[in-house]
């Protein structure tokens, strides 16, 4: 009986203990996000997971290992140091465990660090290279401005400043959540500059009927003095000397696919919102040149073949053959008692070629100048009588007799549009690259004008209305005057 007893007393016991433990069921946390939380230094966040079963439960709060609080379903964790950092949460009771973690990193503190002595002269690019330390990643954005204007939006700014003066600048830096700024200081040195593009580099005409390759100013005064008969290199150097103290002598370009390189005596800066040049050229409103222009980044003295781009104009795109070419070849010069006979030969590079002869004819009295020269209008790039008396002419120095002319062709019907002197715009923020894709270039150093416009016209007296070309017609050649830096005040 007394066994019996105890056994029943045992078994009570048992159940008893029994349903005491099941009243501490084990817990579990829920709520924490897989992701990383991203913050700052100075952010601060609460954490504040879920919990089931809360009966008898203790909790803990540890970062990267540390107990840092306890007693609490929430922690506010505060950032004070970059770096990654694992928040685990844990809870205990008689029921069991569980934990779980949160993931934070705290990104580094953008760190903007600029030379302190900025100076440059006016007109000259000076490259500011400011070190950038921060967050991983590259979803930097920067700024530099003076005062409300904005000059660029790259980390490298390539600063230049049209005038003298001491300016601040501003540079800003975002990434993510953070923004920093620093300020510095430029001295822009006073200069003084040439305001004309005045350095011919290459000269290379396209010839016509009454071409002149050897005029440097006012094409129709080539009996006053206007034609300098020199060698390739000779010419250059007259027609930058002449430039250069006077604004006025233009180069006579020619027919199509001529053209010529200048350079300034400074870097033409690139100011937002306005044009930067004013070139002066003789052409039509429908015949306008191509201009491209060419920062010296590389500091060379040259323009390099990948530093040109070309100024997007009304006419951009508008090319019907944006490969074509033309050679010309110097043929033979003929004479008699009275005159003089000079020939070139010319050929397109199309499947079918176009073809033809140029033939100068003029009296050997007509031709003479004022300074007793004989006139080179009309002759082959470079060809001169080197010997009136004898009638014997040359190819000069550095001069080709033959050679080719190649870029696009925008055939135009020109009728009506007679070509006159006018100053265009230019403005640098229109350059575009091979692709058509906007440039942006702190200023530039080299300009090139070319005539591409391939000039047709309705011929109503002499061919019933039919379209006649007009290519070589001595009317419609480009001349090149004065390519002034707008910025520089005379």
């Amino acid at each position: 009986m007394k066994r019996t007893f105890f056994l029943n007393l045992f078994a009570a016991a048992v159940l008893l203990s029994s349903c005491k433990k099941e009243e501490y069921r084990a817990p579990s946390i829920t709520g924490i996000a897989a992701d990383t939380i991203v913050l700052n230094i100075g952010d601060r966040i609460v954490l504040a997971p879920n919990v089931k079963n809360l009966k008898g439960n203790s909790y803990a709060w540890l970062v990267n290992g540390q107990a840092t609080a306890s007693g609490q379903l929430s922690y506010t964790f505060e950032a004070t140091a970059s770096g990654n950092f694992e928040v685990t949460f844990k809870v205990d009771n008689k029921g069991g465990t569980d934990k779980q973690s949160f993931n934070i990193y705290v990104e580094k503190p953008i760190e903007l660090t600029i030379a302190d002595q900025l100076e440059v002269s006016m007109g000259k690019v000076l490259e500011i290279s400011p070190t950038v330390n921060g967050p991983a990643g590259n979803d930097f954005t920067y700024q530099w401005s003076i005062g409300d204007s904005v000059i660029g939006r790259q980390r490298i700014l390539n600063f230049i400043s049209p005038a003298a003066g001491t300016y601040e600048l501003k540079f800003r830096a975002v990434a993510g959540k953070q923004t920093a700024t620093a300020t510095r200081k430029i001295v822009v040195k006073p200069e003084q500059y040439v305001q004309n593009a005045y350095m011919v580099l290459e000269y290379a005409p396209a010839p016509a009927k009454n071409h002149n390759w050897a005029i440097i100013g006012n094409a129709e005064f080539w009996k006053f003095g206007h034609e300098f008969q020199l060698p390739y290199n000779d010419f250059l150097a007259k027609a930058t000397a002449m430039r250069r103290d006077n604004v006025a002598p233009s180069l006579v370009i020619g027919s199509w696919g001529g053209y010529a390189v200048f350079r300034f005596d400074h870097t033409v800066a690139n100011a937002a919102g306005k044009p930067d040049l004013e070139l002066t050229a003789t052409c039509s409103r429908l015949d306008l040149p191509a201009v491209y222009v060419a920062y010296d980044r590389n500091k060379n003295g040259k323009p390099d073949e990948e530093e040109w781009y070309e100024i997007k104009n009304e006419d951009y795109g508008l090319e019907d053959m944006p490969d074509y070419a033309i050679t010309f070849t110097y043929n033979k010069t003929e004479t008699d008692a009275k005159r003089i006979y000079t020939y070139y030969n010319w050929k397109d590079n199309q499947e079918t070629p176009a073809q033809g002869e140029m033939l100068t004819n003029k009296t050997f009295t007509s031709a003479m100048t004022d300074a007793g020269t004989f006139s080179s209008r009309g002759f082959f790039p470079g060809l001169s009588m080197t010997d009136i008396p004898n009638k014997k002419v040359a190819i000069l120095d550095g001069w080709q007799n033959t050679f080719t002319r190649k870029g696009k062709r925008i055939t135009k019907n020109l009728t009506g549009a007679p070509p006159f002197s006018q100053k265009l715009n230019i403005d640098i923020d229109l350059a575009v690259n091979s692709r058509g894709e906007r440039v942006q270039l702190p200023g530039i150093d080299f300009v090139k004008v070319r005539k591409v416009v391939y000039p047709v016209q309705q011929d109503f007296i002499n061919a019933g209305g039919q379209v006649v070309d007009y290519n070589m017609d001595e009317t419609r050649m480009l001349h090149v005057g004065a390519i002034l830096d707008k910025h520089l005040i005379k």
